[in-house]
């Protein structure tokens, strides 16, 4: 019960925080219904090698004569597309009703990876403000820390289900959430697997124009339970906090480009206690500088943790790789370079190219991922309905 009190507490918090702000998230008039297509053709390339030496991870259990090479993160490419067509209508500016379907299909696949319904009601609070229930807006709107939320969620994991919160204005961006991955029945045999988060940031300008200031806060909650459940192994709740600051400066107002300097602190936890040789709580250090110029975006930045995990997170970052791994690498310490080219050739159209680079400090191994993909976005207008 308390993990449910700290969940409402949470959700009535950022409601309050933000009520009463302007809302642009509706896409359509009152009276008219619309088609939606949203799709994105992506090639994710990870060329991830991260060997894991014997002297320097702590095992669960007894020390095997081998190392497992399941054990290590591997490279994979992911090359596909999602394809998600929606009619969206809003019977008033209050109101607006999403039905559709998500279709994820893998290069090379004989079948489609994922096929779902796309339902939702979302009921505009006020202007800025705005509650859906049913299908969620899609996994990177909640713009959340990779090392929290693997970035890679955009292809594979983009379509969500559950509640969402949401808020923005000049200086606010709320997001609180609640997603339900796996719904059980009596005596199933598997577990009631569901995610609640919160993404906050609050930017201001507290000196001059030319210094931005950013002040994030994230937390989230992924549950692995369910008590009706035939599941052999216990109920776990993950817990990760992160927050920080960043300071952006425009340089020669904004004709040079902008550059930014970054701190965030992580710390995770998890109910109820693990057993000591695996990770029950750890924390970590991000400090990031960026420089983003016209469409061209460069960051580099340092990454120390100490028994760090996030189930929903890149697991280059943490200490373990998933929830059952038997090899636990306390000290997690690396530098990661990244440039991004972003085209907009169009309002509904992006080109995006991607080079993400992950030196592993202890164990002097490179990683990196190369990602290309085109997202489209449009709303076509269908008809007026009348009253």
């Amino acid at each position: 019960m308390r993990y449910l009190a700290i969940l409402l507490f949470t959700f009535l918090f950022s409601g309050l925080a933000v009520f009463g702000q302007e809302n642009k998230e509706a896409e359509t008039k009152p009276g008219e219904l619309s088609l939606r297509i949203k799709n994105i053709n992506f090639i994710k390339n990870n060329e991830y090698f991260n060997p894991i030496s014997p002297s320097k991870f702590i095992l669960i259990s007894s020390i095997p004569g081998f190392i497992d090479k399941s054990e290590w993160i591997e490279g994979y490419t992911l090359p596909g597309f999602f394809f998600q067509p929606e009619l969206v209508y809003s019977p008033s500016a209050k109101v607006t009703f999403r039905a559709g379907v998500h279709l994820l299909r893998y290069s090379g696949a004989r079948k489609f990876y994922q096929i779902r319904p796309i339902i939702s009601t979302t009921l505009n609070l006020s202007e800025k403000t705005s509650l859906t229930i049913g299908s969620l807006s899609g996994s990177d709107s909640h713009r959340m820390f990779d090392p929290h939320f693997d970035k890679e969620r955009l292809y594979s994991a983009y379509a969500e289900d559950g509640f969402q919160l949401t808020s923005k204005n000049d200086h606010l961006f709320t997001d609180t959430w609640l997603s339900w991955e796996n719904y059980i029945s009596k005596v199933d045999t598997t577990r009631e697997i569901f995610t609640f988060g919160e993404s906050f940031k609050y930017s201001c300008s507290p000196i001059a124009d030319f210094l931005h200031v950013e002040i994030p806060v994230q937390l989230q909650f992924k549950h692995f339970g369910g008590q009706i459940s035939n599941y052999p192994d216990h109920v776990e709740t993950f817990f990760n906090f992160a927050t920080g600051l960043r300071i952006n400066f425009d340089l020669a107002q904004t004709r040079s480009g902008q550059a930014g300097i970054e701190y965030l602190h992580f710390i995770n936890n998890v109910f109820p206690a693990r057993p000591t040789a695996s990770i029950s709580n750890g924390n970590a250090e991000w400090f990031r500088f960026h420089y983003t110029y016209k469409s061209v975006y460069i960051g580099v930045s340092y990454w120390s943790a100490h028994n760090f995990y996030s189930p929903n997170g890149n697991p280059l970052f943490a200490s373990s790789i998933d929830i059952h791994s038997k090899y636990v690498l306390p000290e997690r310490r690396l530098i990661t370079n990244s440039i991004y080219l972003n085209l907009l050739p169009e309002s509904y159209l992006e080109l995006f190219l991607g080079l993400d680079t992950y030196y592993n400090i202890c164990q002097k191994r490179m990683d990196y991922s190369t990602t290309l993909h085109l997202n489209f976005d449009k709303l076509i207008k269908l008809v007026t309905l009348k009253h």
